[in-house]
């Protein structure tokens, strides 16, 4: 049955109420109508100077149908930001089809942005003018929608007008949305109430001031909209009074005159951001709830009606009720149980868990937690940390975890995934200190305490499923499709599996552990273990260079998979055979798996996009593709940072790479930086000595040639005991100077680096800048034909193989001063004076193999 298009709309887009007498205002209308000539109007000011009750005078002024957004902390994800946006926009259009079917779409929370963009495109011409409103726009500081937000709203139909409230001043991204700031911004100055509106404003209540009182009552509240209607409430003007100390005007002049049994309604309801009159009611035991909202809701001011059936109060009046319900001696325990439970049984797990947090009483949080944990599995890892991210708002207190400590299971996933490396230890000591604990309070935890060991940074593999059973005793069941492939994601969506929830380069080393890793974690992976097992053989064969051995084998591993394959599985095997290709220089078998990738994609993975995006862009980079740098700066997704996050950090090492194309020297050192450091600090040694390596390039860009190579010298040592090549080798043309100076310098002392080790890479690298002009301009080298003879062939194969005069020697039978002669004749030809250099043109020009 097709879903009714109407049938996940509510009211909550329609505007407050006003409350049934306000100042008339005339000044403050005119100033947005001349805000409103620009389409875009922002209105920024403190808590209390009448932002909400202005913009609604202004709205039903102007006649406008209105879409109305009230936020609050927990829209602070782009996947429910702009989930709201989407379906205000679509209220507006409830019969169009289109809008419909992509805001129901799946895949919307994967790429929310998109999503929003294309449902504004499907929006029918011919709409009668509306305005949008985006209150407590403050609330919102995620950084992708801020950055997105300005991009979305110009492509609002012209009918529009948008109308964003904040008690913030206008952030940067936003001013490219007003174009004439002296008009377009209401400052906090406009919104005061001056000594005439005050005297206006006062007989409508039927309580007429003279000049002088209406003169007391601005000095008392200079001009603050929510004094001044406390003030006018009570009837009573007060000098003396702080300014702006809402607490004490209230309590004074209004609060103390109030019926008990209402401050108690009021205390009982604070405890929600917003409520509807079924909470409310389950809240206060009364049964007649409406009549009482809809009484403060017409009376004042500091209860607005987000809707039909949804009220918030006032910030600074909500403030006020919390700190009295501190001291009033109701069992504010139990009305935070009495939360959780409503939404408990309204499904909705994430509400319900937060309300029993807030209850104190965590020794009875088990069930919701479990319900959380099981219930709320979301693919989406950006979107998962964003969304775990509302419960650490408030910290945690260490009581809660000592008398739970399942809580610890919810703080190391978390800090794993945002690349908090300490806060993880801490959880992750906690789950193990715990675990008798944890298992006793439902064995299905286990399972979650499993996997945050599984990818415990501080233990090597081989330590880890030797203390598997640890762990393995407790659990009873393992989830049949794998708890990994269940929840989040087992690549965290990054791209390459060998980088992804771990770095596996142990495993290059000590392959033996794949086979005690079959009877020990397989099982948190269920059938997916089948073809990650040979997937992350390929990736270290890639890494080692030997790109058409691990061509087959990325075949056989795609015989290991389904239709049913999880689809993260499918991106990572499909886009490592794009990059064996494309290192091939297959060029049109590349571009025909690349289509296949970007259709798998945007079909079944638009969480992906980024990533793709990322990677698509890291190959023009390699040619210093300056449009294609740009191009990545700006895409909504690349935000500035000082911090690196598990599942941002190829999207990362792009932005360093771009801000390298353009000259951004500084700002991608400190993206480098932040990158090595995370590296280091989660045992993620490709990730560190990639840093390095773009280091290295950036230090010999800038002249410092010692410092480069020193830098190089680190990130092979990291290398070097993997056999891996192409991390450095990628880099072709860019990297090439550094590394024929660090060969000079190895000539004269190797200090632990490999020559052999080292000359693979040169030999790799030189031939990656024979197809690749590089991040940094490559230099040229002469073309003239040359023609060795078969000795001197054979003495720059066995240099090429890394061998010195000494050991050709002994290996030919040829006494030194002839080997001299011979690779002497042969440098002259090649137009060269070095070995390496000599290797490397005999091998661009295939006289050597």
């Amino acid at each position: 049955m097709k879903d009714n298009p109407t049938s996940f709309l509510s009211e909550k887009f329609t505007p407050c109420l006003l409350p049934e007498v306000c100042a008339p205002r005339h000044n403050l209308l005119r100033a947005f109508n001349r805000a409103a000539d620009n389409r875009f109007i922002y209105v920024g000011a403190q808590a209390g100077s009448g932002k909400t009750v202005s913009a609604l005078l202004w709205v039903n002024a102007s006649g406008r149908k209105t879409i109305w957004i009230g936020l609050d902390r927990y829209d602070n994800i782009p996947s429910v930001f702009y989930k709201q946006l989407a379906t205000g926009l679509f209220s507006l259009q409830p019969d169009n089809e289109a809008m419909h079917a992509l805001l129901v779409h799946p895949d919307f929370s994967a790429s929310p942005v998109e999503h929003t963009v294309r449902l504004i495109s499907e929006m029918l011409p011919g709409s009668p003018p509306c305005c949008l409103v985006l209150d407590d726009m403050h609330l919102i500081d995620n950084a992708e929608i801020i950055k997105s937000l300005p991009l979305i709203l110009k492509r609002l139909p012209q009918t529009f007008t948008i109308l964003i409230l904040s008690r913030h001043a206008v952030p940067d991204a936003f001013s490219v949305l007003f174009k004439r700031p002296d008009t377009s911004i209401i400052l906090p100055e406009q919104l005061r109430f001056s000594e005439d509106e005050i005297r206006l404003y006062f007989e409508s209540l039927d309580r007429p001031l003279t000049m002088e009182k209406a003169h007391l009552v601005y000095q008392a509240t200079d001009g603050w909209a929510i004094g001044v209607n406390a003030i006018a409430k009570s009837g009573q003007i007060k000098t003396g009074i702080a300014e702006y100390d809402f607490s004490r005007y209230f309590e004074r002049q209004l609060w103390d005159k109030w019926p008990s049994e209402l401050r108690e309604f009021c205390l009982k309801t604070a405890v929600a951001d917003t409520f509807d009159t079924e909470l409310a009611k389950a809240l206060t035991g009364k049964k007649d709830t409406l009549e009482t909202l809809e009484y403060l809701s017409r009376t004042n001011s500091f209860l607005i009606c987000l809707n039909e059936n949804t009220y918030r109060y006032h910030h600074l009046f909500q403030d006020f009720l919390r700190e009295h319900l501190k001291t009033s001696g109701l069992e504010t325990s139990r009305l935070y149980k009495t939360a959780a439970f409503y939404y408990k049984e309204k499904h909705d797990y994430s509400k319900a868990l937060r309300f029993w947090m807030d209850s104190g009483d965590y020794k009875g949080i088990d069930s919701y937690l479990a319900l959380f944990l099981f219930e709320n599995n979301r693919g989406i890892v950006a979107d998962y940390a964003d969304f775990l991210r509302s419960f650490f708002v408030k910290e945690i207190p260490e009581q809660a975890y000592r008398e739970f400590p399942v809580l610890h299971i919810l703080g190391a996933w978390y800090y794993y995934l945002t690349g908090r490396h300490e806060s993880y230890a801490l959880h992750m000591d906690g789950i193990i200190r715990n675990l008798p604990r944890i298992a006793k309070a439902d064995p299905r935890f286990v399972e979650y305490a499993i996997l945050a060991y599984s990818v415990d940074y501080r233990v090597s593999l081989r330590v880890k499923v030797r203390n598997y059973n640890l762990f393995g005793r407790f659990v009873r069941r393992y989830t049949p499709e794998g708890l990994a492939t269940a929840i989040a994601s087992f690549t965290h969506n990054l791209p390459y599996m060998h980088r992804s929830n771990l770095d596996y380069s142990e495993l290059a080393l000590d392959p033996g552990i794949l086979d005690k890793i079959d009877k020990t974690f397989a099982p948190l992976l269920g059938a997916e273990w089948a073809y990650i097992r040979p997937g992350i053989g390929v990736c270290f064969l890639y890494e080692r260079n030997r790109l058409e051995e691990a061509l087959e084998q990325n075949h056989q591993t795609q015989s290991f998979m389904s239709e049913s394959s999880k689809i993260e599985g499918r991106i990572c095997v499909t886009l490592m055979e794009h990059t064996l290709l494309w290192q091939l220089n297959r060029d049109e078998q590349a571009a025909r798996v690349m289509e296949a990738l970007e259709r798998l994609v945007d079909c079944s993975a638009q969480f992906f996009l980024p990533n793709l995006a990322a990677y698509k862009t890291r190959l023009k980079l390699l040619d210093g593709d300056l449009a294609s740098a740009r191009d990545w700066l700006e895409q909504y997704f690349v935000v500035e940072t000082d911090h690196i996050e598990l599942y941002r950090t190829f999207q990362h090492f792009t932005t360093a790479r771009a801000l390298m194309v353009l000259g951004k020297t500084e700002r991608a050192m400190h993206y480098l930086n932040l990158l090595e450091n995370y590296g280091k600090n989660l045992n993620r040694p490709l990730d560190a000595a990639e840093a390095i390596i773009l280091r290295a390039e950036l230090e010999w860009s800038r002249g410092n040639k010692k410092e480069a190579a020193s830098l190089l010298k680190k990130a092979l040592m990291l290398l070097q005991p993997y056999g891996f090549v192409r991390l450095v080798a990628d880099e072709g043309a860019a990297i090439l100077p550094a590394l024929k100076y660090l060969m000079k310098q190895l000539e004269k002392s190797p200090d632990g680096l490999n020559r052999i080790f080292v000359n693979d890479i040169s030999l790799a690298a030189y031939s990656m800048s024979k197809s690749h002009s590089g991040m940094l301009p490559a230099s040229e080298d002469s073309q003239k034909p040359v023609k060795l003879s078969k000795q001197q062939r054979y003495m720059l194969t066995l240099l090429s193989q890394g061998y010195r005069n000494a050991e050709i020697a002994e290996i030919t039978g040829l006494a030194i001063p002839t080997i001299k002669s011979h690779t002497s004749i042969a440098y002259k030809k090649l137009g060269v004076n070095n070995a390496m250099d000599a290797v490397l043109k005999a091998r661009e020009l295939g006289l050597i193999d």
